[in-house]
């Protein structure tokens, strides 16, 4: 019996591990197909609350592909809002990917104050003129609170992308953003309208802040299963991916 049992649980081991291994590879395969423009405009990934570069890795990577974006600099935000700069490769026209990550990682209208600091040196130092962002969670509610805060003479953003994300306390846009294209993703799993964490109710609140300031505004809802549409998993999701980077990169 007792040797049953562990090979029982040695099979399911090997089950689980060869499914993830399969999960991963075809993650990191969703978009080897993708071919893009390549222009100088900066992709910033904003984390969610409590947020690290853990957060962002997988999707960093995935997106960090040939002929589709090139994680060119990390940006580390200290407590105080001084901004360091991990420096990966040159930031040309290769659709510049920049995380961007938060020492004080539970406040999202200070982290908004302190975006506004990354952009100004990515304009500065870099010469970017055009940003787009890429927001999980409360990585959302500070992209949206950034547009109410960003001086009129740095890097315009040209899309920005929530995943998951609600809106406390966020105001609606205070001025036109004519260039700005949004595109808001929910999840739902199973038949719950929800990510686990997320009600879809509270995500579509997003349409209500830039209604009539933007662009275009797109919703769309991620159906799957709990490993494929919970919460911190979306960005883990191929389908995402490929949705963000087909948005992002596209003309």
């Amino acid at each position: 019996m007792h040797y049953q049992r562990f090979w029982i649980s040695l099979i399911v081991t090997l089950a689980l591990l060869g499914g993830l291994t399969a999960a991963w590879a075809n993650h990191h395969q969703a978009l080897r197909h993708l071919r893009v423009p390549q222009t100088r405009t900066a992709t910033l990934l904003l984390p969610g609350d409590g947020g690290n570069w853990l957060s962002l890795r997988s999707m960093t990577l995935t997106l960090a592909q040939p002929h589709l974006a090139t994680h060119s600099l990390t940006a580390h935000v200290a407590a105080n809002g001084r901004v360091t700069w991990d420096h990966l490769a040159p930031v040309r026209a290769n659709n510049p990917l920049i995380p961007v990550l938060f020492a004080d990682n539970t406040h999202p209208q200070r982290e908004a104050r302190q975006l506004v600091t990354v952009i100004q040196q990515l304009h500065q130092r870099d010469h970017i003129s055009r940003v787009n962002l890429v927001g999980h969670s409360s990585g959302g509610t500070i992209a949206v609170a950034y547009l109410n805060q960003a001086p009129q003479d740095t890097a315009r953003v040209g899309k920005l992308v929530c995943i998951g994300a609600d809106f406390p306390g966020v105001a609606p846009l205070r001025r036109p953003e004519p260039q700005l294209q949004v595109l808001n993703l929910a999840g739902v799993i199973g038949q719950v309208p929800n990510d686990g964490e997320v009600p879809v109710s509270d995500a579509t609140k997003l349409r209500a802040l830039v209604d009539g300031k933007v662009a275009s505004y797109h919703f769309r809802l991620i159906h799957g299963q709990v490993w494929q549409t919970e919460h911190s998993l979306l960005h883990e999701n191929a389908t995402v991916d490929r949705i963000i980077a087909t948005f992002l990169f596209s003309t």
